[in-house]
């Protein structure tokens, strides 16, 4: 029987992969990171992950806060807004008082928000009287900008038009603002005392006693220009340079040298005939202004002229239409018989000659037209003259009554209408 062989002990391999013994805190690092090679890296990046989602959410919640303040009390009125306001602030406003206007004219979303920022930037005393361009479409910064960056203007500009009556010129004077009412303007004109030291002419007026039963005594002597005047402008300086200007305007027609010459077939040189008028500056003056009504073109001023000289030297009455409406301020081209019949100072159809004074503030055009009629229709005796068609401003000039007639009858009815047209507009809300 075999022997039995002693088993020999065999030797037991090392596995390849050998578990380690982890600490706690190893288990934990592995756990959390990983057992990757790249384990050291996502240690370095994960806190400055966590830090920049946390300044992202931070930026975004202050960003929101900031467009919500922004919107509410900074932002433009109306951002796509391109329309231009003009905003004045007067003399001695407080910053309280223009950012209550500046919201009230709907150009500031929070006038407490403007106050506070001028403040804080130290702007007040920057703040100055003036007319300034603004929009809805600024924003509240780029307001007050504006407002302390010395682009205000302190003058406007103002047109009064050849024509217009003193009461004309204290509506316009108003309607843009230049004058809060009309009633010191209009009392201002019938001072003569204040201002016969500033026109020549109304000086001379006065001293002839023709200021006498006038509505206006100022009335026609405030020159119709384009004028810049002080924002700030009163009643009585306004009124003061509108007189500096007629002053300018009667040296230029009354003292200028109208004289014109030709030449015959000869080539000797010949003074062209000026018609010698007899009337006084004062008269002139009042004969321009019915011109100046009487005549839309200015062509027809000197014929105009030559029809009121020639009835004057035969001692008629002028029987102009604009003069019946004058106190009644209506604006008509075919009056009524009870209109015509009316008996004042200025009614031409009752008045021998010239009315009490002028009936608007006539152009320099027309008070030359006034001293120079048209020769023609001078010696060619022409004594009427009526509208056409009332768009046209055209005007019938006849030497006769009856060919005068004639052309009423023919146009009386376009005048009729158009009044008709006049009244329906001025009803029409």
């Amino acid at each position: 029987m075999a022997k039995k062989r002693k088993k020999r002990g065999t030797r037991q391999r090392r596995p390849l992969f050998q578990s380690e013994k982890y600490s706690i805190r190893a288990l934990h690092e592995d756990r959390e990171y990983g057992m990757y090679w790249y384990a050291w890296l996502w240690k370095i990046v994960r806190p400055l992950l966590i830090f920049l989602c946390s300044a992202l959410m931070v930026i975004g919640m202050v960003s929101v806060g900031y467009d919500r303040v922004y919107n509410a009390f900074f932002a433009p009125v109306s951002a796509d807004s391109a329309e231009v306001v003009t905003f004045q602030i007067d003399d001695g406003e407080t910053v309280t008082q223009i950012g209550a206007r500046l919201q009230a004219a709907n150009l500031l979303r929070d006038s407490r928000v403007f106050k506070y920022m001028v403040q804080f930037r130290g702007l007040t005393n920057a703040l100055s009287y003036g007319t300034f361009k603004l929009s809805p479409g600024m924003n509240t910064g780029e307001i007050i900008d504006e407002l302390t960056s010395g682009s205000q203007t302190n003058e406007r500009v103002i047109t009064i038009v050849p024509g217009w009556t003193a009461e004309d010129i204290a509506k316009y004077l108003v309607d843009i603002g230049a004058l809060e009412d009309t009633g010191e303007f209009l009392r201002l004109c019938n001072d003569v005392d204040r201002f016969v030291g500033s026109s020549y002419a109304l000086r001379d007026a006065q001293n002839h006693g023709a200021l006498q039963g006038r509505k206006y005594a100022l009335e026609g002597y405030l020159a119709p220009d384009t004028y810049r005047i002080f924002v700030s402008a009163t009643a009585e300086s306004i009124i003061r340079t509108l007189l500096n200007q007629h002053n300018k305007v009667v040296d230029n027609v009354f003292y200028a040298d109208h004289s014109e010459y030709y030449t015959d077939e000869a080539g000797v040189y010949h003074e062209v005939e000026k018609y010698n008028s007899t009337l006084t500056m004062d008269q002139t003056v009042t004969l321009a202004s019915m011109i100046e009504k009487e005549a839309a073109n200015r062509e027809d001023y000197a014929r105009v002229s030559a029809v009121f000289h020639n009835r004057l030297a035969q001692g008629m009455k002028l029987e102009s239409d604009p003069t019946v409406t004058y106190l009644s301020g209506e604006h008509k081209l075919a009056l009524s018989d009870e209109e015509i019949a009316q008996q004042n100072a200025y009614n031409t159809y009752f008045m021998p000659a010239l009315p009490a004074g002028p009936i608007c503030n006539p152009s320099a055009a027309a008070l030359e037209a006034a001293m120079l009629p048209d020769m023609e229709y001078i010696k060619d005796g022409y004594l009427y003259f009526c509208a056409t068609e009332p768009n046209s401003g055209k005007l019938a000039f006849s030497v006769s009554k009856a060919e005068h007639e004639a052309n009423v009858a023919l146009y009386r009815p376009l005048w009729e209408e158009y009044d008709r047209q006049q009244a329906a507009k001025q009803t029409t809300p």
